[in-house]
């Protein structure tokens, strides 16, 4: 048996295992409103996902994630050139980034709610959980990068292309993807959490929150189990996706 089939087993019986102690307590607790049992999630569940509303909901939401993350991606990895470029810099930079990191993000997202329409506050808080991972990691990358190497590229004169192919860009992606990777994971929870708060419209967050007013606790799990499995989905792709720009870099 390969790596991959064990870690296949080992994950559905992980799921196995969490869904029979989910069905337990619901049955010990014997209150639809506090813990809904398998049966009335599924149902839910199924109710959901066949809505006409379902697709373009997740669409709506996913869109949000994916133009905060890109943006900081993109804002991240140019602020760590810039500081790894400039001590200055990154002196001013570095208590920014601490203080980003230090907030909660509730209390972001009442602060910046009276300012943002929920739109433009959940690519905004989604940005802010980006930026200080991919800003870390990148310069956490720069730093790393071997002197010596750098210096017998400098004595062989070697073009900015090849030097930026043979040494910069391996070294900054084994910092990059697990940064990207554990970016992505934060901006969905964070994305989703503005939108509750937020009451966004055509976002999987105003679909929870209205299950909670009207205390639908099976449609809340059901949706709560819709956000994990497009996390999951989205950090395969992200993780997909690095491996094709690795293999790209390698070329």
């Amino acid at each position: 048996m390969n790596k991959l089939s064990k870690k296949i087993i080992f994950s559905i019986t992980s799921i196995i295992l969490v869904l029979f102690v989910w069905q337990l307590l619901a049955k010990i607790q014997n209150n639809n409103y506090l813990l809904p049992d398998l049966e009335s999630t599924f149902k839910a569940l199924s109710s959901i996902v066949t809505s006409e509303d379902f697709f373009l909901t997740v669409f709506y939401t996913f869109l949000r994630v994916l133009c905060g993350l890109s943006l900081g991606v993109i804002a991240g990895t140019l602020l760590a050139i810039i500081s790894h470029t400039s001590e200055i810099i990154r002196s001013l930079i570095s208590p920014i980034i601490s203080i980003i990191k230090a907030t909660p993000v509730a209390s972001f997202i009442v602060i910046l709610w009276i300012k943002l329409t929920g739109n433009e506050l959940a690519v905004f808080i989604a940005f802010l959980m980006v930026l200080p991972i991919i800003w870390q990691n990148v310069l956490d990358g720069y730093d790393s990068i071997d002197k010596g190497l750098s210096e017998v590229c400098s004595v062989y004169s070697f073009s900015f292309k090849k030097r930026m192919k043979l040494l910069i860009l391996p070294t900054l992606l084994k910092y990059f993807i697990p940064g990207l990777i554990t970016a992505t994971g934060l901006a969905w929870k964070a994305e989703i959490a503005a939108e509750i708060i937020a009451y966004t419209s055509d976002s999987i967050g105003q679909m929870i929150n209205d299950a909670k007013y009207y205390l639908d606790s099976p449609s809340v799990f059901a949706w709560t189990l819709i956000v994990i499995t497009l996390s999951i989905i989205l950090e395969i792709g992200a993780k997909a996706l690095m491996k094709r720009c690795k293999r790209w870099a390698s070329e």
